[in-house]
């Protein structure tokens, strides 16, 4: 660990896979969805279009409150398969088509349950490429941090 690095310590597992399900839900409510449903990362088709969700890293207490409650941080990415072939505007519409998503997801906020309030959910960079395969294949993504409150 860096010494600019904080220990962050993880909320429990359960609430983990709770935020997993909620948001990959939540993603698949996006009204312009560019292809028929967001899976999760291992699900992405070869040689198709495909989107998925990508937990960054483990939900991490960011603050906790001195009448019980806490604060936390998910982050997360949304991943979209292309297969642009020689085209620069198919790879132009990946990113466009990410990044609107990500604006969308700042101004509407998923429901986590009862007592998880959502603060904000921000894109901590814009869209850009993730990896480009040998069968023409490439992925995209964008990263998002999504924080809330529990027990407030």
């Amino acid at each position: 660990m860096s010494s600019n690095e904080k220990h962050r310590l993880s909320v429990s597992a359960a609430e983990r896979s709770k935020i997993d399900r909620k948001v990959l839900a939540w993603l698949n409510q996006y009204p312009d969805l560019p292809v028929s449903v967001v899976k999760t990362e291992p699900q992405l088709p070869i040689n198709e279009k495909g989107m998925a969700l990508s937990a960054s890293t483990n939900a991490y207490y960011s603050r906790r409150y001195i009448m019980g409650g806490y604060q936390a941080e998910y982050s997360f990415q949304i991943i979209y398969r292309v297969k642009p072939g020689d085209s620069m505007n198919a790879r132009l519409e990946a990113l466009e088509a990410l990044n609107q998503m990500g604006d969308w997801c700042s101004e509407n906020f998923p429901e986590l349950g009862e007592e998880i309030r959502v603060l904000k959910v921000t894109p901590t960079s814009p869209a850009k490429i993730y990896a480009p395969y040998e069968n023409g294949d490439e992925d995209y993504f964008i990263e998002m941090t999504l924080t809330y409150e529990v027990g407030v």
